[in-house]
């Protein structure tokens, strides 16, 4: 699968998200969320710490997915 959009990169190897912040009072942390662009799924954070978390994970985890599918086809 592949679109101009993402210049030619398949979804195992290109995603998207939307990020948003927001404070509920002027002294309040920062919340986030993220959507998957691909998918419309939104996650909620209660801070930003977690938010960037995610993110982390979901780059190791695709980099992971797409490296085994690698090795897989050069067996």
């Amino acid at each position: 699968m592949t679109t101009a959009a993402t210049g030619g990169l398949t979804a195992n190897t290109y995603r998207s998200y939307l990020v948003r912040f927001w404070q509920s009072n002027e002294q309040g942390c920062w919340r986030a969320s993220a959507q998957c662009v691909q998918s419309g799924n939104t996650v909620l954070f209660g801070d930003v710490a977690n938010l960037v978390a995610f993110l982390q994970t979901e780059i190791q985890r695709n980099s992971s997915e797409v490296e085994s599918r690698t090795a897989e086809q050069a067996t």
